[in-house]
């Protein structure tokens, strides 16, 4: 092999120069450049090229000569070439996989924090394969309502054991389409000790392209959990920093709750102009929230007044109880941040979780003032929210709790008046004449009788319009002995 210093050396033929104002490059407008600076410009760039040209042969042939003389060079030159076309196509066969993956299949991924997770479990617990044919599977019971039962006296009572697929992956059919599902459960971090807010989570593969099937399967375990003819308020509850379903009850009608002065329809008129004006509040740069403290004696039908609102508004609600022991004041902030979609956001009893704010009150609970504070109308406080708290002792909160901007509506909802009792009557007893009503609201003293109390008695003589009337002044009696005691409870 020649040594290095007998190897031809390549030759770089001096380029032409020319001076930079016969190129100047903002003004390469043939027509308006000189005759003579323009003949010198393709001068310049017939021999250019042909200088490029041969340098670039001369390199080439550099090359080959290394490569013919060199034995190391031509060898490093070929295991480099060789390790980056192996490294490369060894990607090959993941990458065509990849490529067919993702058109001939179709995944979707389903957390146990949206409802969506209860849908499918409830369908895979009536498919043919968790019935028959898996081996694998973890046990739910589901409680039999009053409804079932009524309808089906033979039925048995206690609750139902449903069988579906355990963690784990699962091959079945939907519509003659195999679906591969993968249920996964992951544990605890036992050295951490942190929680996990996913428990569950369900990986389901369809071997179609069409994702048309994955929105039909979603729909018919929505339609198998909850059928068209039984939909039902969802009532969410807060969890470790996340909401999760509590459970489902019947809508409440709006006429049912029965408020003084025409406040539930002046309530629900609110609510609505609210939601309409979304807008509205972006245009004026007024942050998109809005709260109602509801606050008057137990009993007067606050919280049912929500359940009702919620009801006539086709919402959900949020319940949201700083009482809690698991939620601190980061927890507070996320379920703020992520409300359930289309809920109404509900605080029972707000005065039993701050009263008025003294030295060492904060820390009573992990909730401090500052961060439910924080929470409500800080800069990550969720946007589009109705928030509604209730209380029985307005004067016990804190000013900055209930200011504007934080509370924007404070309603009282007392004890009934002759009116709320006569059409409550009425609602009891349709058949009833406007004189018995009104004999029946005129035996109720005012500031004194809670609608509550009244509905109790109404409900006693359900099938006695005379007994509802004759025996109101058994339900006073055990009212005058009910007072003292309450009177006491709240001195201590």
């Amino acid at each position: 092999m020649p040594p290095l210093s007998k190897v031809p050396q390549p030759s770089f033929a001096p380029l032409v120069s020319f001076p930079r104002t016969f190129l100047p490059l903002d003004d390469l407008n043939p027509r308006a450049m000189d005759p003579s600076v323009l003949s010198s410009f393709f001068v310049f760039s017939h021999f250019g090229w042909k200088v490029a040209l041969g340098m670039i042969q001369d390199f080439w042939q550099y090359l080959a000569n290394l490569l013919q003389n060199n034995q190391i060079f031509s060898g490093g030159l070929v295991l480099m070439v060789g390790g980056a076309l192996l490294a490369y196509f060894r990607q090959v066969p993941a990458q065509i996989y990849q490529f067919i993956r993702r058109r001939v299949i179709t995944e979707i991924d389903i957390l146990d924090r949206d409802p969506a997770f209860q849908w499918i479990e409830k369908w895979l617990a009536q498919h043919t394969y968790a019935k028959n044919r898996a081996r694998s599977l973890t046990v739910k019971t589901e409680s039999i309502d009053y409804d079932e039962r009524r309808d089906n006296p033979n039925i048995d009572p206690r609750p139902r054991i449903l069988f579906t697929p355990a963690p784990g992956v699962h091959w079945l059919f939907f519509r003659n389409r195999l679906i591969c599902l993968h249920r996964e459960r992951p544990k605890p971090n036992e050295g951490s000790g942190q929680q996990i807010n996913v428990r569950e989570c369900f990986n389901i593969t369809i071997f179609s392209r069409d994702r048309k099937l994955a929105q039909q399967l979603v729909e018919e375990a929505r339609d198998v959990a909850i059928p068209k003819s039984e939909l039902r308020l969802t009532v969410h509850r807060a969890g470790q920093g996340y909401w999760m379903e509590q459970m489902k009850r019947l809508p409440r009608p709006l006429d049912s709750v029965i408020l003084a002065n025409g406040l539930m329809d002046d309530l629900l008129e609110d609510s609505k102009t609210f939601l309409a004006r979304r807008e509205w509040y972006v245009q004026r740069g007024i942050p998109y929230r809005r709260g109602y403290l509801l606050h008057g004696p137990p009993g007067t039908g606050k919280s049912s007044a929500v359940v009702a609102l919620a009801s006539a508004l086709q919402m959900d609600i949020a319940v949201l109880s700083l009482g809690d022991s698991n939620l601190d004041d980061n927890s507070v902030s996320e379920l703020f941040s992520s409300i359930p979609i289309n809920s109404i956001v509900l605080m029972e009893d707000i005065d039993c979780a701050f009263l008025e704010r003294k030295e060492g009150d904060d820390k009573r609970s992990k909730v401090t003032f500052s961060g439910l504070l924080n929470a409500i109308d800080g800069v990550a406080a969720g946007e589009g929210r109705l928030l509604f708290a209730t209380t029985n002792h307005i004067a016990r909160l804190d000013p900055a709790l209930i200011r504007p901007g934080r509370i924007d509506r404070k309603l009282y909802i007392g004890p009934a008046n002759r009116e709320q009792a006569q059409r409550l009557f009425l609602r009891f007893f349709p058949e009833a004449s406007e004189q018995t009503a009104q004999a029946f609201a005129d035996s109720i003293p005012l500031g004194k009788v809670t609608m509550s109390a009244l509905q109790t008695h109404l409900l006693m003589y359900a099938d006695d319009i005379d007994g509802a009337v004759a025996q109101i002044d058994d339900m006073l009696e055990a009212l005058e002995y009910q007072l003292p005691c309450a009177k006491i409870a709240d001195e201590s």
